[in-house]
């Protein structure tokens, strides 16, 4: 009974030894090649085991894709809700403290987030994937964020709402990329971007 028991958390050790490599092994593919272009071959390599191992534990790279973007977002996702439910923080400052988390979160992660950002409903003839569904989950998320502090900072219709925050992330997106190591002038040049916004109200 003894040695059972034994066997049995031996193997389950095993198991989660495997799922541990075979996510940072994801977690680095999908980083460097993003959802589309990424494949379990290259995952099982970096990995170093058989393909066929991953797929005991990820039936395939839609779901595996989903652990992975679902363990990366919704970390950053916890910090940026305290900051725009931060009561003690003004508008301008939750602005600020988000757009230092997302240049953060883009330098480390570019394909992932060029993933989020890229709208999972582009394709309306595309039935989408597990994968697709935690890309749209995340995107969804950061707009929704995003939302609700700029309403607070310029409050305005919904429609130029909408594209205050368009435009804000095609900024933080393309500058953090172009100037990966120039954090803090990016972050005065996208203040700089929100406090010159367009006002209907003025």
């Amino acid at each position: 009974m003894m040695k059972h028991i034994v066997a049995n958390r031996e193997s389950n050790d095993m198991s989660v030894s495997y799922q541990q490599r075979i996510l940072a092994a994801a977690n680095k593919i999908f980083i460097e090649n993003g959802y589309r272009l990424a494949d379990m071959r290259s995952i099982a390599k970096e990995a170093g085991i058989a393909v066929g191992t991953i797929y005991n534990y990820y039936p395939n790279k839609a779901v595996l894709y989903q652990a992975i973007l679902d363990q990366q977002w919704e970390e950053f996702d916890r910090h940026i809700n305290q900051i725009v439910t931060d009561l003690a923080s003004s508008t301008r400052e939750k602005l600020q403290h988000v757009t230092e988390h997302l240049f953060g979160f883009v330098a480390r992660h570019m394909s992932m987030w060029r993933e989020i950002i890229d709208d999972p409903q582009r394709d309306d003839f595309q039935l989408l994937d597990e994968g697709h569904k935690a890309q749209q989950k995340a995107h969804n998320q950061l707009k929704e964020h995003l939302r609700r502090v700029f309403s607070e900072h310029k409050p305005e219709p919904s429609w130029i709402v909408e594209r205050h925050i368009l435009a804000y992330m095609a900024a933080v997106t393309h500058i953090g990329m172009l100037f990966p190591n120039e954090t803090e002038q990016n972050i005065k040049y996208i203040m700089g971007m929100i406090d010159n916004m367009p006002r209907l109200s003025t």
